[in-house]
């Protein structure tokens, strides 16, 4: 296949900008496909799909040019995501000296591509006193970490810098033919989890088994979208994916507790995670957790709980760069339908207490547990979730659910981190192979069959944004308005009460909804918009602002709801908004 070569460059005078033309023409001609791209307006989705990115910059004072640098500190994002590791890099620079320095040039752009844990290709050039060919004149500098160039103010570049600029374009093409090819991602996969690790091929289980990482990497599937995968009754085991914070707080209709699951992308599972606690009047935290990969934690009944939540003005740290997404993993236990707490008093082991902060005198009832001791750890109704670590055999008397956390890979057992195993009544589980795992499991019903969801993503209720023209504001709906407030906010009102709310998270908030078919109890996106059904019977839902403690609303009926919620959805979306997140 052809190597795909990125040239990124900053020119002042145009003499950079010659150069990075120089390198393009030699690279074409070894047979790669090259894009050229001005520092200011390099693209980052063509950059993640590069074999090869080449670097060019004039020297200033010693060092890369302020504009090129300002490129460079720009790509924290990339770093962080380790996006662009193991690609092969190298770069040029120009002065009107000599000298110049340009090898701290040089020094600081390799430097930089080591930071992203890139391979270096040298010039790989002699210089002309020893190149053996006579009126060559290539590397006329000497240099060898990369190409040196120069020319006096308002001067031409020499020839001999122009041919030394196409040999490095070669140079660096052939290098990725041969060594830097970037790993094609499966396509039956979501991109977000290309760095998760999935168990091989197995053979059938002789009981019904997935994988959870399997079902949640799956092309089709949503951001933060919460698919139940195991039941018993009204209790439930669901799996979703997170490469963002959530959209909005949440006010469950019982206990919730989630559980960060191993995704085999060492990033993403040492990643620090943060949730918390307001009081559902108010909007006031009471308290939060310090977690991480492998921590169970509780979401109180009552309470509105808020993972990875932001501050004013409700943006990411950083734009995640086309193409580099990576994904969480969670699976939460709950109840569908309203079930009230029931009490378990799960102590905080001393060395987690301070990971579990409370803000308020009388905080409600907190959990966060390393999953280490067995026994029952959580319990919603009559279900109940149990560790187990490295048991003879599992085997509840009225069956249930194996999630298993850890697996030491015996051949004969073939367990993976995050198989989820049903039992049948009198079902018998060998535990050999199975470090730690969590049973959910009921003394008075048996599991459920396993759901639709095994085999197929639930297909969503409205088109995704990016399939159907997009809407207009302002939208109203009696006493209901949304309108334009900026390119990045808009104002919803309810007569005359209003508050500002981010597009983005409004959107994703208003497609969650769809998603889970209007039933999410109550939820509130950053700004104080809020929907509410609660209810649970009645035909109507509610949606509304709220102000401190003060809530200004409109009820509708439930059949009515969805199209509305469309309406704004396509109105409110920024632009370039895109759903799928890949």
């Amino acid at each position: 296949m052809t190597a795909t070569i990125a040239i990124v460059y900053h020119s002042a005078s145009g003499r950079t900008r010659a150069l990075a033309a120089a390198v393009e023409r030699g690279a074409q001609t070894a047979g790669a496909t090259v894009h050229v791209m001005e520092a200011a307006s390099a693209s980052h989705a063509t950059l993640a799909a590069a074999d090869a990115i080449v670097l060019g910059c004039p020297t200033y004072m010693g060092s890369a040019s302020a504009q090129f640098k300002a490129f460079m500190d720009g790509t924290a994002a990339v770093w962080a995501l380790e996006g662009w590791r193991d690609k092969l890099a190298t770069g040029f620079t120009h002065s009107a000296a000599p000298s110049g320095d340009k090898l701290g040039t040089l020094v600081q752009l390799a430097t930089f591509a080591a930071q992203h844990g890139m391979v270096w290709v040298g010039l790989g050039l002699p210089p002309t006193y020893a190149s053996g060919r006579a009126g060559d004149g290539t590397n006329r500098l000497g240099s060898h970490l990369g190409l040196m160039a120069q020319s006096p103010p308002g001067g031409a570049l020499p020839e001999e810098d122009l041919r030394t600029a196409e040999l490095l374009g070669a140079r660096i093409a052939t290098a990725a033919q041969r060594w830097g090819r970037t790993p094609a991602r499966v396509s039956v996969r979501h991109r977000a989890a290309h760095a998760w690790a999935f168990p091989p091929a197995r053979e059938d289980h002789e009981l019904e088994r997935v994988n959870l990482k399997e079902l949640v990497a799956r092309a089709e599937r949503f951001e933060h979208h919460l698919v139940p995968c195991a039941t018993i009754g009204a209790a439930q085991l669901e799996i979703t994916a997170a490469s963002e914070p959530l959209y909005f707080g949440h006010v469950n209709i019982s206990d919730e507790y989630a559980l960060a699951l191993p995704t085999g992308d060492d990033l993403v599972d040492r990643f620090p995670l943060r949730t918390f606690l307001a009081d559902a009047a108010s909007g006031d935290d009471v308290a939060r957790y310090n977690h991480r990969n492998g921590d169970l934690v509780l979401h109180p009944v009552g309470t509105l709980h808020w993972p990875g939540k932001l501050r004013p003005p409700y943006e990411l740290p950083f734009d995640v760069p086309p193409g580099m997404r990576r994904s969480g993993l969670s699976l939460v236990y709950c109840a569908a339908v309203p079930t009230p707490p029931a009490n378990l008093g799960v102590p905080i082991a001393a060395d987690r207490a301070a990971d579990a902060k409370a803000y308020v005198a009388a905080p409600p009832p907190l959990l966060v547990t390393a999953l280490r001791d067995p026994g029952v750890v959580a319990a919603i109704g009559d279900t109940t979730l149990e560790l187990v670590v490295r048991p003879a055999a599992i085997a509840p008397p009225r069956g249930g659910w194996v999630v298993i956390l850890d697996a030491d890979g015996a051949v004969d057992a073939g367990h993976a981190a995050c198989d989820l195993l049903r039992l049948p009544p009198g079902a018998r589980l060998d535990g050999a192979g199975i470090s730690r795992a969590l049973v959910f499991a009921s003394p008075t019903a048996a599991p459920d069959p396993v759901p639709p969801v095994w085999q197929a993503t639930p297909p969503p209720p409205l088109a995704p944004y990016e399939d159907l023209p997009p809407g207009a504001l302002p939208v109203a709906h009696g006493a209901y308005a949304v309108r334009e407030k900026s390119p990045k906010l808009v104002e919803v009102a309810v007569g005359d009460a209003a508050v500002e709310v981010p597009r983005y998270w409004l959107a994703r908030t208003l497609y969650r909804l769809a998603l889970h078919g209007l039933r999410l109890g109550y939820i509130e996106t950053y700004g104080g918009a809020f929907f509410d059904d609660r209810a649970g019977t009645s035909p109507d839902v509610t949606l509304g602002i709220r102000r401190g403690r003060d809530r200004t609303a409109i009820d509708l009926p439930r059949a009515d709801a969805l199209a509305l919620i469309e309406r704004i959805y396509r109105a409110v979306a920024p632009p370039g908004y895109v759903e799928r997140l890949r």
